[in-house]
């Protein structure tokens, strides 16, 4: 029998969490429903009693489903997980699935069980050969083993190179949660065609907490106004390794300290701005605040902008001005390791072939969101080579310096140094840097 629990995610159905939310030892936020089911059928089950569910396949890398990874971990032995990938499974259901089969055992450590993937791109026959365990260009099968206190907190992610990864993260160190933020969640930056279809009179694309230098100048502010007013970067000018700081837009930069109707009393063209697409408005602080305007210090000075949805390689890139940023990026500000030091490290290829298979991904896109970010293994600050650290932060500066001039210009042998750099600031062999090279 294979269990389909419901998929239910808070923000999209408040009201079915109710009781769960304030009940259950299995809440989190950013959780999905079905993942408490996971939880509580663990509990249900006799010693040696199994559980086999087909349930979305993010549970192993998302940070909502930490608390489930752990009753995994702790309560069960995992004996089989048979992941589709992106293959939809459902006809009617755009989500990605795999099966798994969970038996209530604590007491065996140690183990290995059968993990078996699909490629990306797979076809029905694919999937009916993976399920029969075929060996074919689009099926992988792995054995991996499970050490249950070294795997207590970790994401559940699975290669055939584990030995390689044991050697990268030895010794090694983290960001730390308050050295990383995710971008600032306004709800709506401007006027899209939904809020459009819903309010005619409001103007497409017309701003909302995000001005154009038109929009802006318009407003003729005075001085006490424009202080609320920030450089506001998108993916025009932020790119691997180089921010530009020829910002389009602003930002109107409101805490939830503006949740208060009187607010803006002391900006009233501000307030009259706001006042004119307020029904637009759906953050938490309305009718004046940012719905997440994070921590300000994150946006000042220096400081490096990570990209979560990445196509080809992962995105960090090195600003040492004030750029405040969307939610479609995080930022990194640390004083533990040189900025630059640090950039250079994060866009090797070395941490890519470490997101690729001990992070999250999309298909064939890296998902940076904050776990695998937090989850990286950086050398200590007080073990690093000073001679190899000076020549990355020689190296970062020649492509910052060269983007600066042109931000086309092509600089992969400069990067391709930083990652023989990097191959032995974690000191790895030639056989294993030749893997890594040629992933």
């Amino acid at each position: 029998m294979i269990g389909n629990p419901p998929y239910i995610k808070e923000y999209e159905n408040r009201d079915a969490f109710d009781v769960f939310r304030e009940e259950s030892p299995y809440y989190m936020g950013k959780m999905d429903l079905w993942y408490g089911f996971a939880c509580k059928g663990l509990d249900l089950l006799t010693t040696n009693g199994h559980l086999c569910f087909i349930a979305q396949n993010n549970w192993t890398t998302s940070a909502g489903a930490k608390i489930m990874r752990n009753k995994v971990i702790k309560d069960s032995k995992i004996c089989e997980m048979i992941n589709f990938n992106d293959y939809m499974v459902f006809e009617n259901a755009d989500i990605q699935t795999m099966i798994m089969l969970f038996e209530k055992n604590n007491d065996v450590n140690n183990y290995n069980f059968d993990y078996r993937t699909l490629k990306t791109n797979a076809e029905k026959e694919d999937m009916l050969d993976l399920l029969e365990k075929k060996q074919t260009s689009k099926t992988k099968y792995l054995s991996p083993k499970i050490n249950r206190e070294k795997t207590i907190g970790k994401l559940l992610t699975f290669s055939n190179n584990d030995l390689i990864f044991e050697k990268i993260a030895q010794e090694k160190c983290n960001l730390m949660e308050k050295e990383a933020t995710n971008g600032i969640h306004t709800h709506h930056d401007c006027v899209n065609k939904k809020i459009h279809g819903v309010f005619p009179d409001l103007e497409l694309g017309k701003g909302i907490f995000v001005l154009s230098n038109n929009e802006l100048n318009n407003l003729n502010l005075d001085k006490k106004e424009k202080s609320l007013i920030k450089p506001y970067f998108t993916s025009e000018q932020i790119e691997r390794y180089y921010t530009s700081n020829k910002n389009c837009f602003w930002i109107i930069y409101t805490d939830s300290s503006f949740k208060n109707k009187n607010s803006m009393d002391n900006y009233p063209k501000l307030k009259s701005h706001f006042d004119k697409v307020g029904k637009a408005i759906t953050s938490d602080n309305k009718p004046y605040g940012l719905h997440r305007a994070r921590e300000e210090h994150f946006f000042k000075g220096e400081k490096i902008i990570s990209q979560r949805k990445c196509v080809g390689r992962p995105v960090f890139s090195y600003s040492d001005f004030d750029c405040y940023v969307p939610a479609m990026y995080y930022i990194i500000k640390t004083t533990r390791w040189n900025m630059k030091f640090l950039t250079g490290v994060l866009n090797s290829k070395l941490i890519a072939y470490w997101l690729k298979n001990k992070g999250k991904m999309q298909g064939t896109n890296y998902q940076v969101d904050k776990e695998p970010l937090v989850s990286i293994p950086l050398p200590y600050p007080q073990k690093i080579n000073n001679k190899i650290e000076q020549q990355i932060i020689a190296l970062v500066d020649k492509i910052l310096a060269a983007k600066k001039q042109d931000s086309s210009i092509d600089t992969t042998a400069l990067e391709s140094k930083i990652d023989e750099f990097v191959y032995d600031l974690y000191g790895l062999t030639e056989e294993e840097k030749d893997i890594i090279r040629n992933n």
